[in-house]
């Protein structure tokens, strides 16, 4: 009888996990998120997706997109991980920001990898255009992308690069 109890046992925790599994990638089947492809216009889609996720405090859109050892590297230098971009993202929650023109990131694809880069231009706390360098990471995975990685860079000075915007 030891023999049956155990695996019923296992039987009952196996399919528990499979339920667990199954019900978080259905959870994942946000609009944004679906009919991905491994090319630049996915990435360039999905960039997008993201920063209106962030903008709208969309934490749901964001943890399906980015894996759970996100890391990024804010503009000001500082180390952040993914339950940090989830509570920056949140604050914005309700907030009805405005959505920007959003500039649309040269894409990198090499094997399983893709990089979006850019600029981007917003005004800065004391109304100054602020000008940043960006560059989000994503690997392929299971039929989708996963942004694993970002960083940011501030310019001052960013007369120079106004004509080499990419």
């Amino acid at each position: 009888m030891p023999v049956i109890r155990n695996s019923a046992f296992g039987l009952a925790f196996l399919l528990l996990i499979l339920s667990s599994s199954l019900q978080a990638k259905d959870a994942c089947n946000l609009p944004p998120l679906m009919h991905q492809s491994r090319d630049v216009t996915t990435v360039q889609h999905l960039e997008n997706a993201w920063s209106v996720a962030y903008l709208r405090g969309d934490t749901e859109l964001e943890r399906c997109l980015l894996t759970p050892d996100f890391t990024e590297i804010l503009r000001t230098g500082e180390v952040k991980v993914l339950t940090d971009e989830l509570e920056f993202a949140l604050k914005n929650k309700g907030k009805n920001l405005a959505i920007p023109d959003l500039p649309k990131s040269t894409v990198l694809m090499h094997g399983n990898v893709a990089v979006g880069y850019g600029i981007s231009r917003s005004p800065g706390a004391g109304g100054e255009q602020r000008t940043i360098r960006y560059a989000d990471y994503y690997v392929w995975e299971d039929g989708a992308w996963h942004a694993f990685f970002a960083q940011q860079t501030q310019f001052w000075n960013h007369d120079r690069f106004e004509n080499h915007d990419q």
